[in-house]
């Protein structure tokens, strides 16, 4: 098979596994960093906040968590991003025309803009979720999360407009 035969969409789904996992290996590379030893025949219990906490510096402990929390959300929206692309997928599949003018071969899903703009807001709210410790600057990760929520149920509500049909 070649290369140009891929679905790169579906290809998506374990990028945006991988790119899930980034803060959390961040977390463990600043409590690394700053002397603490996870203990790997038992990493869940060695990385819960009642083990850490106290073995590092505080503002250490709090990005950590931080960014332990924004590997969660990652994966809490997984199930949302997989339904958004499939559901594409389906829809592209089940008609010749999509929304406008679109023809086989094409984008008629708009599935590249969605990835690109998802991975991008993703992005922003990780950034934004282990970097931020002030109350009032948090609202702009609360506002990439609302973004991400926006985008998938746009592209969720695209595919069933399609499928309606």
């Amino acid at each position: 098979m070649s290369s140009s035969a891929l679905n790169y969409p579906l290809l998506s789904i374990p990028a945006y596994y991988i790119f899930s996992l980034v803060p959390h290996i961040y977390a463990n590379s600043i409590l690394t960093t700053n002397g603490y030893k996870p203990n790997n025949a038992n990493p869940k219990a060695s990385l819960s906040p009642s083990a850490v906490q106290g073995k590092v510096p505080d503002a250490v402990f709090q990005k950590y968590q931080r960014a332990e929390n924004a590997q969660s959300n990652n994966m809490e929206q997984m199930p949302l991003y997989v339904a958004a692309i499939l559901a594409s997928i389906i829809a592209e599949r089940s008609t010749v025309k999509g929304l406008g003018n679109a023809t086989v071969g094409q984008d008629m899903m708009g599935l590249t803009t969605f990835i690109t703009s998802w991975f991008a807001v993703r992005t922003l709210y990780n950034i934004a979720y282990v970097q931020i410790s002030d109350h009032t600057l948090s609202f702009f990760r609360s506002a990439m999360w609302a973004a991400s929520i926006g985008l998938v149920s746009n592209q969720i509500y695209k595919a069933a407009q399609i499928l309606g049909q």
